[in-house]
């Protein structure tokens, strides 16, 4: 990075600790909040990590560049009026000849990647709010129920930022609620916008622009029940196959819910179902979906109970195109797993059916424990059911007048094959065990003096099945156990600085250089809203999910810089 560059950094974290930018008009304060976030790596070998050659020597094509991404934020405030604003910037350096080529000209492994963006407008947005009203024009998220007809928001673990472009009107008065959204066709502008650059890969993407529309209505009953109807649909900017096609691919769904966090002292209730049609094409496609929970409140105990049943259930997908793998997981509704955050749920459509049961138990101010134990029914993967049992346990130990704690859990999931996978059954490792995954979390903090404090965070999964095979020279097949995980240590002086050393692993059978990957951060707050972050090393690459939604992520070696300024 050159002088002028670290530079500019510095001076960055020095305006840091200046307040927001505010004027007065007609006796109303007119604010100005800006918030800046500068990332700058290096994607490459580094020392014994290697990425850029396979285990054979074959060079990774696109394994090594040099990139800049930039998010500037900026929000004018006035009286009851917002207008919000997001400039992004992605610069690629020292990148493979022919990268972001034509699509006949240009490998496969280069498409799409390394497309200079240099200034653009990502979001933007004019908000207005009142007592019983919310208007919005241009960029917004927005979420039904608990999802399972519309969810649109930010995964940023998964590097997923979706917004509509177009309308949001909100009204709430006593115990009515209204929510219309629309998004603004693509012929016109609008439509579903994504966030255009995969951080990880350097890969981009247009905007999908989508046309996504909906709307819910809420009644409050006895202030207890709430109860709500809502619908949303659209259609595809582009089908999901080539060729001619009768009808544009697009879909409607309706539902609704029932909220009770009340109902008693002792009891919460939720219940929501949808009903799906989904052109595709030229196919019509039918599902449903039914959720419900219920919370039992037994003094020191508290007991929760889910349940969920779904039917070929789709999952809406955008219409970016299919060979940016990167940007497969974006989709605009979100139904709830009612399983662990990351478990693992790669089928291509939503059709399980099965409960999970919870209890938490506060044996001391100190210390709670809890279990729980799930079982589902999963049909979506295309070859036959798959039978899931998923129990796990854990604690959170609090010391130190709460300052220190010990939240440490462990599970076994079992994944069965059923009756119907003949091939599931066909490559099961032994009888009928698709795979099984082992699992220990932990997350530990030491207090000690003068704001200083020692940490540990991390898990291990245990794994064995999934397809996974070793073959020897007499080509013959075994199925390995392999672990993979992450644990980080770090010393942290609150609230300025922090030290982190990691370490990430899999030992899956792969053609991968790497197995072990180390890597040190070290982390400056330099206000409470501003900090800069430096990290070396590497990190392991593999599936990551949260709540269902799945991407896999390549492994990483190199540094990065990271700047966060807020005015």
């Amino acid at each position: 990075m050159t002088l002028r560059a670290v530079a500019v950094i510095l001076a960055l974290a020095w305006a840091a600790r200046a307040e927001a930018i505010e004027f007065r008009i007609r006796g109303q304060a007119l604010r100005l909040d800006i918030t800046e976030t500068l990332l700058a790596a290096y994607h490459g070998d580094l020392g014994a990590l290697v990425v850029e050659h396979d285990r054979n020597g074959v060079p990774i094509v696109g394994a090594k560049f040099y990139d800049i991404v930039n998010k500037l934020n900026v929000a004018l405030t006035w009286k009851s009026l917002r207008l919000a604003t997001r400039f992004d910037t992605a610069v690629f350096f020292d990148t493979p000849t022919g990268s972001c080529g034509p699509e006949l000209t240009t490998q496969i492994a280069l498409r799409s990647r390394f497309c200079q963006r240099y200034f653009y407008l990502e979001k933007i947005s004019l908000e207005y709010t009142s007592r019983t009203i919310e208007a919005t024009l241009g960029d917004f998220y927005v979420s039904f129920g608990r999802g399972l007809v519309l969810s649109i928001r930010k995964l940023d673990e998964l590097g997923i930022d979706t917004t509509v472009q177009g309308g949001r009107f909100v009204y709430h008065n006593n115990n009515v609620a209204l929510t219309l959204v629309s998004g603004i066709p693509a012929v016109i502008w609008g439509g579903a916008n994504i966030q255009n650059v995969d951080e990880a890969t350097g890969r981009v993407a247009s905007d999908p622009h989508d046309f996504i529309a909906g709307g819910r209505v809420e009644y409050r009953f006895l202030d207890r029940v709430t109860a709500g109807l809502h619908a949303a649909g659209g259609y595809q900017d582009r089908n999901l196959t080539l060729g001619p096609h009768r009808l544009r691919d697009g879909s409607l769904m309706y539902g609704g819910s029932i909220e009770a966090p009340r109902l008693a002292k002792w009891l919460a209730l939720y219940a929501e179902a949808a009903g799906q049609l989904m052109i595709v094409s030229d196919q019509l496609q039918q599902g449903y979906a039914v959720y419900g929970s219920a919370t039992g409140y037994f003094g020191s105990t508290t007991v929760l109970l889910e349940f969920k049943h779904y039917s070929r259930y789709q999952r809406w997908r955008s219409s970016v195109e299919g060979a940016l793998v990167e940007f497969a997981p974006i989709v605009y509704n979100l139904p709830p797993t009612a399983e662990r955050l990351q478990t693992e749920l790669v089928s291509p459509i939503y059709d399980v059916t099965g409960p999970r049961l919870r209890a938490d138990w506060r044996v001391k101010p100190w210390l709670l424990l809890y279990a729980s134990y799930a079982f589902f029914q999963d049909r979506g993967n295309g070859g036959g059911t798959l039978l899931y049992h998923d129990p796990y346990a854990g604690g959170e130990l609090r010391w130190t007048e709460g300052r220190s704690h010990l939240f440490a859990s462990g599970g076994y999931r079992l994944e069965l094959c059923g009756r119907d996978a003949s091939d599931c059954l066909a490559t099961a490792p032994t009888r009928d065990v698709f795979q099984t995954i082992g699992h220990v979390e932990w997350d530990v903090v030491q207090a000690l003096s003068h704001g200083l404090s020692l940490e540990a965070q991390g898990f291990v999964l245990f794994r064995y099945g999934d397809k996974v095979t070793n073959q020897d020279t007499a080509g013959n097949l075994s199925y390995p156990h392999w672990t993979e995980g992450n644990a980080y240590f770090a010393l942290k002086w609150t609230p300025h600085l922090t030290g982190t050393f990691g370490y990430e692993w899999s030992t899956r059978p792969s053609p991968r250089v790497n197995e072990h990957f180390f890597n040190g951060t070290i982390q400056w707050n330099i206000t409470t809203a501003s900090s800069l972050r430096l990290f070396v090393g590497g990190t392991r690459g593999g599936l990551k999910c949260i709540s269902g939604i799945c991407r896999d992520f390549p492994s990483f070696t190199g540094a990065r810089l990271e700047v966060v300024v807020r005015l």
